[in-house]
């Protein structure tokens, strides 16, 4: 390669280089449309709505949850009143099968009742707390739903 064609080259290759310096990859992209100045309310109201819905469900699924950790706390315990104890969660169980909201609270007073005579046989108030928590939830979530 003579002299004359290397210069060629390397001017060439400059050039190139140049050219690649000065030009982005991002200029062969076509414009964005700028964003509106400002948020559209009814956009704004409807992702609040959404949020608000959402954080309701996340409360009533812990609710669910929170409760079926007591019905297994209260089953699994092996004790002299076991058998009564899992009566007395049949009969709050029986509250969500009410056809209606009067007999839902009708088994629940009738369940009430069962839980303060229970209180009496036993020294295990925690056992009474979480029957009447969980018989209170369950209602709760029937009255909701109906």
């Amino acid at each position: 390669m003579d002299n004359n064609n290397m210069e060629n080259s390397i001017g060439a290759e400059i050039a190139r280089l140049h050219s690649m310096m000065n030009h982005s990859p991002f200029d062969d992209l076509p414009p964005l449309d700028d964003p509106p100045a400002v948020p559209d309310p009814k956009l704004t109201d409807e992702a609040n709505k959404a949020t608000l819905d959402s954080l309701e469900v996340l409360k009533k699924i812990e609710m669910n949850t929170a409760y079926l950790r007591d019905i297994v706390d209260l089953l699994s315990v092996n004790n002299e009143h076991q058998k009564e104890l899992n009566d007395l969660v049949q009969s709050i169980l029986a509250i969500a099968k009410a056809p209606d909201k009067d007999e839902a609270q009708s088994r629940y007073r009738r369940v009430m009742k069962k839980i303060g005579d229970f209180s009496a046989i036993t020294s295990a108030t925690l056992n009474v707390v979480k029957l009447s928590s969980l018989a209170t939830t369950v209602l709760q979530f029937f009255m909701q739903s109906h």
